[in-house]
């Protein structure tokens, strides 16, 4: 079988057996989030609670893992979601080396079920299962954890586990594997509800391949001429001499007289990596320098990533001197999790310098990630800092009337202004303790403007501070700041935050406006982007890109591709016009599985699965009325800048009725009702979804 293993895995933490299925009647799902969707539709019933023993996890990938084709080392994780309104189907789109070590197992997916009633974890070597004691791990960290169970196991083992957060069921809580790579979602708290510390994966199996020189091609005609930096930065931060452009905000930050610092043997000049240049592109990325500054150059030991990725976007860096600052050794490699505002160091209001003037935020941020990462903490793109923060604004006024008195006294606040970093791991401590008032604030922004209305009101779920992309609870990763309409529709698909990288990998690559306009526009008509902070009222052509950009998103969490390089819309090759190649994705899929796939056949492949999620939101809803329920985006989108109108230049602002506008364009791109944007009885049966449509209308839920 070329592509797929054909083997489906199911283990039983209540009986504690396991049994191998076939998994060839998912097939049509692609792999990844299609296939996992699809297991948890046939098989957790609408109105389960994600911490029950019902519900399942499913660990899932696709035809293209293992492929060797660039960037393909992801894997998809779905279960309920514990931390936004209605508990629908969430999605956990993870790297490291996990897919890969999975798939060499044999298997195209996992399904976890029932529930411990003590820790254990689950051994999956080749197709030897085992389901093992792990209360020696409870209540270890996730780094810890992995020592540990590599040890017991073998040591390239790869380990997934949670941390004391997931153990003490915080709705924001994730899985952890290697080092810094992160499957969000609230899962931390699925595992930890089934007393499921840990799996690990030790596989012996290759990926079938069924023309191996074809993929060969691909992969030297994606490196040399297709690949940007991560997030589809195409052009270089600074001027180099094969670059037409240079833009400093594009994380294609390597260059001459740019080194990693901290190198073994020395420093290593990261030089000009010109496209055509496989052996180089790891140098691209210094993704350490781009979110801390320079000082971080010094610190930065190597680049590091995913399985089967040349980009390398990790900054892996080592301080010694943080050591002497926090007593824990600074090694750690990370990418959007040790920003600063993504972790608990957004807590501080001053960092101290311990050796020279900027280390200590650096040291600080990267503290906070460890710190996080550790305990398994989800900060969920910021959210959960930006609420501590939120309570403690004026003084801690809100923070002093959801806090016993005795409670808030304990809590040394001085150090928060003093730069002693101890005071996050003093918040942490507040926050996993189910019997401390705080641990109240990791229950998502949705239960926790219900928990605390009274005091909150409305203004909380539909603050900028927090910002959501609406109020089921939802943080915003890209918004209507990535392209207006286009790029908030681009969240309402999803249970959590949309992930979309698809319009921002366009906006962002660092090509001039009027570049990405015109190849843009020749693919989705007339008026499709905007320029930024100049935007224009909803049209035809932005409900086509909406559309492309959730597409071409599920398309690699099923295939499965990394979103923050594909697709590969541009090209940093001038010779091109730095125009990308759209079709790869289909030419990867023939190539891998024998079957010719064209770009039409794998796009209704792909929006059978899209159809397939929107029905699961309409089912945990219980409403067809998606419009006023699911698709609200919060008041600060409309509501900013009070002395500007929509669409005048210098605003992201968007308009009530002009949004309105939008939903119903979108609606109709998918089929779905106009009116309520719920799926209609013709659309899913167009992608052979009547058993779907048939469920839904049992449930009065057709519109």
């Amino acid at each position: 079988m070329n592509g797929w293993m054909g083997n489906l895995l199911r283990v039983n933490l209540t009986t504690k057996t396991s049994s191998i299925e076939s998994s060839e009647k998912y097939f049509k799902y692609i792999g990844g989030k299609g296939m996992a969707n699809r297991i948890m539709y046939d098989e957790v019933p609408v109105g389960t609670d994600p911490a029950a023993p019902e519900n399942k996890i499913v660990f899932a990938v696709g035809p293209n893992t293992g492929s060797s084709a660039p960037c393909s080392g992801r894997i998809t994780i779905s279960s309920l979601s514990p931390f936004t309104k209605y508990n629908a189907i969430v999605d956990a789109h993870m790297g490291g080396d996990t897919a890969v070590r999975m798939k060499n197992c044999g298997f195209d997916a996992m399904i976890i079920e029932g529930a411990s009633d003590a820790p254990v974890y689950i051994y999956v070597n080749d197709d030897k299962i085992e389901i093992r004691d792990a209360s020696h791990v409870w209540g270890k960290t996730t780094s810890d954890t992995t020592a540990i169970l590599t040890k017991e196991t073998d040591p390239s083992s790869n380990v997934v586990s949670i941390g004391p957060a997931g153990e003490a069921l915080l709705n924001l809580s994730c899985v952890m594997t290697g080092i810094g790579h992160c499957g969000g979602g609230g899962l931390g708290k699925v595992f930890g509800s089934k007393k499921l510390k840990a799996v690990v994966f030790n596989g012996t199996k290759g990926t079938e391949i069924a023309d191996p020189e074809r993929v060969v091609a691909l992969n030297k005609y994606v490196i040399g001429d297709l690949l940007g930096s991560n997030n589809n930065h195409v052009v270089p931060s600074v001027p180099q001499s094969w670059a037409e452009y240079d833009n400093k905000s594009t994380r294609w930050t390597g260059h001459p007289g740019m080194t990693w610092g901290a190198a073994e043997g020395g420093p290593i000049d990261t030089g000009e990596s010109a496209p055509g240049q496989p052996t180089l592109i790891g140098y691209r990325c210094q993704k350490a320098v781009f979110d801390h500054g320079a000082i971080a150059e010094k610190y930065t030991v190597k680049m590091t990533g995913c399985a089967m990725c040349p980009i390398r976007c990790y900054g892996s860096v080592f301080i010694p001197q943080m050591e002497k600052a926090t007593g824990v050794v600074g090694s750690h490699a990370n990418t959007c999790g040790a920003q600063n505002g993504f972790n608990l160091s957004a807590l501080m209001t001053k960092f101290n310098d311990v050796e020279e003037e900027g280390d200590g935020k650096l040291i600080g941020s990267v503290y906070g990630a460890i710190l996080s990462d550790d305990l398994g903490l989800w900060e969920n793109y910021g959210e959960l800092p930006a609420t501590l923060k939120y309570f403690m604004k004026d003084d801690y006024k809100l923070m002093k009337q959801i806090l016993t008195e005795e409670e808030f006294n304990a809590i040394d606040w001085s150090k928060r202004d003093n730069g002693d970093l101890t005071f996050m791991n003093d918040i942490a401590k507040c926050l996993l303790d189910p019997n401390h008032s705080m641990h109240n604030l990791t229950m998502g922004a949705y239960y926790i403007s219900e928990k605390y209305h009274d005091i909150l009101g409305d203004e909380y779920l539909h603050s900028q501070a927090i910002g959501l992309w609406g109020p089921i609870g939802a943080k915003r990763h890209h918004g209507n700041e990535c392209d207006a309409q286009v790029g908030q529709l681009t969240n309402i698909i999803y249970n959590r935050d949309g992930m979309c990288h698809t319009i921002v990998n366009i906006t962002g690559s660092g090509l001039p406006y009027a570049i990405q306009k015109t190849i843009v526009e020749d693919l989705f008509g007339e008026g499709c982007l905007d320029a930024p902070k100049d935007y224009t009222p909803m049209n035809e052509s932005k409900a086509r890109f909406a559309k492309f950009g959730i597409m071409r998103q599920v398309l690699h969490d099923s295939f499965t591709l990394c979103n923050w390089v594909w697709p590969m819309t541009f090209s940093p090759r001038k010779e091109r016009g730095y125009k990308g190649d759209l079709s790869v994705e289909a030419q990867y899929m023939s190539a891998i599985t024998g079957q010719e796939w064209g770009e039409e056949e794998l796009d209704h492949a792909v929006e059978r699965c899209i159809q397939l999620h929107r029905a699961m939101t309409v089912k945990a809803a219980g409403t067809t009325d998606m419009r006023n329920n699911h698709d609200v985006i919060s008041n600060f989108i409309f509501d900013m800048d009070p002395d500007k109108q929509p669409f005048t230049p210098g605003t992201v602002k968007l308009e009530r009725e002009d949004w309105q506008k939008a939903l119903t364009m979108f609606y109709q791109q998918f089929g779905w009702d106009p009116t309520t944007g719920a799926p209609t009885r013709e659309t899913l049966e167009k992608f052979d979804l009547k058993d779907v449509a048939d469920d839904l209308e049992a449930l009065n839920l057709l519109p």
